[in-house]
Parts: C-alpha cells; structure tokens; sequence
C-alpha cells in the first residue's frame, strides 16, 4: 500500500503545508499538478512513466482532432477507434502479456513459447495502468459521443495524473472532475478539511486495522493441516472482510486526500452487503468500476434491451471483462463469469410472476441480503485462489471427500 509508506506520509505532509501557502488559485492548481508529476515519477520511475505519458499525449491530441471530424462519418469512427486502441493495446501488452503468452504456449503445446519469460524479458507493469487506461477510453468515449474535449493540455494532465486517485481510483469522469478546477483550486473550507482527514482515518483504520488482520487470519488457516468445513467457511467470512475494507479503505483515503485538497472524487462503496440482490450489490461495490463498465462495455454490447440469451452473453463479456480487469489471471475472469450468471439468473428471477408475487412479503428483504451475501462470499474464493483451490474448498463445504 503506497499511502502508509515513510516516503508518502513525508511527501504529503510537506505538500500540505506548502498547499496552504500557495497565494493564489491557479498557482495552487499548478503546483498539485506538479506534485502529482513528482509522486508518479517517484513510484513508477521513468520506465513507467514514459508508456502513460505516451498514451495520454494520443489520447489528448485524438481528443482535440474529433470534434473537427464530421460526425457519423468513416473518418471519425476510425480516428476514434485509433485512439482507443493505444492505451487499450498498452494495457494489454503491459499487463497480460505473460497470460496470454503463457496460455498460448499451453494450447500449441510450444516450448519456444514457454521458454519465453514475458515478465523477465519484457518492461515491466507501469504503476496504475489499468486506471490510466480506464479514464483515457471513458474521455474518448466521450468527447466521440459529443462531450466537449479539454484543450488546456495542463488540465489534461491534471485529470490524468492527480495523485490521491491514482493508485487505486475512484475512476473520475472528466466532467465532474475538472468543473471543480475550472478557475483554479481554491482552499478547502474548514469544515470540509475535517471531513477528509476524518475520511483519511476511516480508510487506514479499515485497511491497516480491519482488513490486513483479516489477511492475516486466513494466511493462518491457509496453513492449517487438515482443513474442514468450519475452517472453509471462516476463511470466506474473512475474505468477505479482508476485500471490503482493503478496498474500500483505499478508497477512503483517496476521497479524503482529495477532499483535503479541496476537490471531490466519486464515491465507490456504500454498504455493499446490505444489497438486497446482486444487481443492487454491484450499485453499491466499487461504484465507480461499476458504472464505468456499465457505461462503457455493458451498454455498447447492447445491454438489457435485447432478447434474454444476447443479454446473459452481454452480462458474461461484460463482467469477464470487470474480472480480468482486477488482475492477469484466468481464476478473476471466473470470477467475472460467476457474477454476470448470477446477474442473468437475478434479471430471469425479477421478470417471474412468483418474483412479484412474494415481493410484498415481510422478511425477503432479510432473504436476499442473505442469498445475495453468501453468492458473494463464495465467490471471493474464486477472486482470491486459483481454480484448484477452489474445487479443493469447494468439496470441503460439501463435505466430500478430497481428491486425490
């Protein structure tokens, strides 16, 4: 966790006192850009930060050339997908090179291919690619849908590398984001300074406190010699723990620091176990992972509004997608897949008449927190463990007996 080392605490606690000698507003913005330029250097080094500045400096002239291209034309459509494809074949080639290759090799039984190290021979992952890449498709999809571009390229830059989201999000739409620097950056309030050190507090007692001593737990039941079914399921309740507040906690920090700046980023959980299904689950989990691939995949696959097989097939690319976004393993698209079955199953269920006829019941709220926290909860095995650990835990619950 990058805000709990020496270097950051030192790093933001000279920053801040310095923000609030800052005499004026552009003077401010300018200098949190370049604070911001100072943290990424630092943390990803120049041979992570050249492929982002690549991919930015595209993105941000592809941005400009859109709206001077007619719309709905050949042209347009291609210098769009061009700029897609830049940080989209970035993130790629950084990030599941030695997935794919590996698995590649394992079809085509090759051992050249095998033999051949991605991770030792290529560069290595630069720092927070996958948000990079995120926010750079979400502008150009934007600015092609008809959102004016942003021309000032420092305030490209701003949105692009501010440091509170960097690592670990919120995703920030640019919209919203820059409305908020539009005459510069004013000091935050009094209040709203208490409000984000308070949040900064929140978000390191749920990841240092809550969520690593929850990690720490299932490393030990981990090691446990003879696992039952007891074992299996506290280590679940425990991931169920150790996810929500590490992630969340991140978050919280993130908003705070922003927050303490004087600029607000979008929220990303709100009591996610209390959803009463899994759709509502998904509304409330990484809020803001979730509506960008709503937005962004879900929607141009052609969403809901199609017949019920094109809608399970949308569900199941769509949150492939979410799941191998989270890291470069097959176990995370699994993950993936077993949520949007789950979303197709829910979406069949909604549209039943039994659905509606046992909707006014006392107590299925309580029933679908329940259901929905258990589909949960088992999943994060599969988020967490490769598939043999999975089938290994699995039979476990079910009282079977191991394989051999």
């Amino acid at each position: 966790m990058i805000f709990n080392t020496a270097w950051f605490l030192v790093f933001f606690a000279t920053f801040y006192v310095v923000f609030h000698l800052v005499p004026t507003a552009r003077l401010r913005f300018l200098y949190v850009l370049a604070a911001s330029a100072v943290f990424h250097y630092h943390f990803a080094g120049l041979a992570g930060v050249r492929p982002i500045i690549v991919m930015g400096v595209v993105t941000y002239v592809v941005g400009l050339t859109l709206p001077r291209l007619p719309s709905g034309t050949r042209v347009r459509s291609l210098a769009f997908a061009a700029g897609l494809l830049v940080p989209v074949l970035g993130l790629v080639f950084y990030k599941y090179r030695e997935l794919l290759l590996g698995s590649l090799a394992t079809v085509k039984n090759s051992p050249a291919l095998a033999a051949w190290s991605p991770r030792s021979a290529g560069p290595a992952l630069p720092l927070a690619i996958s948000f990079f890449t995120f926010e750079f498709v979400h502008y150009l999809t934007d600015v092609h849908r008809g959102s004016s571009p942003i021309r000032n390229p420092l305030k490209f830059a701003f949105f692009t590398i501010f440091f509170p989201s960097i690592v670990s999000g919120p995703i920030k739409r640019f919209q919203p984001f820059l409305a908020q620097v539009e005459d510069g950056l004013s000091r935050p309030s009094l209040e709203r300074s208490l409000s984000g050190a308070a949040q900064v507090l929140l978000g390191f007692f749920k990841k240092l406190v809550v969520a690593d001593a929850a990690a720490a737990f299932v490393e030990l039941l981990e090691r446990y010699p003879s696992p039952n079914r007891a074992t299996v399921a506290t280590m679940i309740f425990l991931l169920s723990v150790r996810i929500l507040f590490d992630f969340s906690g991140y978050s919280d920090i993130a908003i705070g620091l922003g927050r303490l700046i004087g600029l607000e980023l979008p929220p990303n959980f709100r009591f996610p176990y209390a959803a009463r299904n899994i759709s509502e689950f998904w509304r409330r989990w990484h809020m803001s992972l979730s509506s960008w691939i709503r937005d962004y995949v879900y929607v141009p696959l052609g969403g809901g509004h199609t017949s019920t097989p094109r809608k399970a097939l949308n569900l199941a690319v769509t949150m492939f997608i979410c799941g191998l976004w989270h890291g470069p393993a097959w176990h995370f698209g699994l993950w993936g897949l077993y949520h949007g079955a789950g979303l197709a199953v829910h979406g069949l269920w909604e549209r039943s008449a039994f659905s509606r006829r046992i909707a006014p019941h006392r107590g299925t709220h309580l029933l679908g927190i329940v259901v929905t926290d258990v589909f949960v909860a088992y999943g994060w095995l599969l988020f967490f463990y490769p598939v043999p650990s999975v089938v290994r835990y699995s039979r476990i619950l079910l009282g079977l007996p191991e394989a051999p």
